[in-house]
């Protein structure tokens, strides 16, 4: 609603600026201490000139042209202007707050009539003050709250009242004109923040708070901690990982244990080397064969 306000604002202004045409002169806003370049666009007036001048406020002469293209700067205006003389355009240099008001250029005939060539409605303001924004009156619910946002400048201010649920904020107020001409100051939400704005035509000035430091409904939710997770993760690895190895070395006990029970040993047998028989004996005179038997048995200890 404010936006379609504005516009039609806009509109009706080109409007009036076009029915009064070059008499209203064209407003022009410059910086304190800074330049300004007036043109004159009016090519056809610019034939057939006798003398060409500017003007401050129909009485004040700024500088003049005669008709040998001869330039004469005023003395409260010198050093203080460029002047081309081939398109008639001046620039004012270092605007001072006096030097606002109404500027034309004026072409003389050789009949003597006078036209206007360009007319410009200058105002030099000053940087705005900066500004304050503070929020009093917090009431919060589970579900939403309210709160009352302040803008203030050096010269005035201005209140707001902001209810916001988990998702959107509206708002009530929070514009006004101070008392300055063509000075603005105004407190609006944007992208999640209070924004208190101080400006002219020329500068500005802001100072923000955000929502979520206010309304906590706004807050977004923490993600979870990956600390916890990743601790139980290693401590369930760890633990799988002790387990395996008690379970692998208390199976290779075993089947040593197994290995040691099972083992049978041989029994141990002796034989007397054989005789060399000397092809001279007899056998009837050969001496009797001994046997002699081993008295080693099987082992009967514990199994070690």
């Amino acid at each position: 609603m404010k936006l379609f306000v504005t516009v039609l604002f806009v509109v009706y202004l080109l409007y009036l600026s076009e029915s009064k045409g070059i008499s209203a002169g064209t407003p022009v806003f410059v910086l304190k201490g800074e330049d300004v370049l007036l043109n004159v666009m009016a090519a056809d007036v610019l034939q057939d000139v006798f003398s060409f001048s500017w003007t401050f406020n129909e009485k004040n002469k700024v500088l003049i042209v005669n008709s040998g293209n001869n330039l004469h700067v005023f003395p409260d205006y010198a050093e203080r202007v460029e002047f081309p003389v081939n398109n008639f355009s001046v620039k004012l240099k270092n605007l001072q707050e006096a030097d606002s008001g109404v500027y034309t250029a004026v072409v003389t005939k050789p009949s003597g009539e006078e036209t206007e060539a360009a007319k410009y409605k200058i105002k030099v303001q000053d940087r705005v003050s900066p500004v304050n924004l503070t929020v009093s009156s917090v009431s919060e619910s589970s579900s939403s709250c309210s709160f009352t946002a302040t803008c203030s400048s050096q010269d005035s201010h201005t209140n707001s009242t902001f209810s916001c649920d988990t998702r959107t904020c509206s708002q009530e107020g929070g514009e006004r004109a101070e008392g300055i001409p063509d000075t603005f100051l105004q407190v609006h939400q944007s992208s999640g923040s209070i924004i208190c704005n101080h400006s002219n035509h020329v500068s500005w000035t802001k100072d923000s708070k955000i929502i979520n430091d206010v309304c906590h409904q706004h807050d977004d939710p923490l993600p979870p901690n990956p600390v916890p997770i990743i601790l139980g993760f290693f401590t369930i690895l760890a633990l799988a990982i002790t387990g395996a190895v008690l379970w692998y070395l208390r199976t290779r006990r075993t089947s040593k244990r197994v290995i040691i029970e099972n083992t049978v040993y041989d029994t141990a047998q002796f034989r007397a080397p054989a005789r060399t028989q000397d092809p001279t004996d007899d056998e009837d005179s050969a001496p009797p064969l001994s046997t002699t038997y081993a008295l080693i048995g099987p082992h009967t200890g514990p199994v070690a």
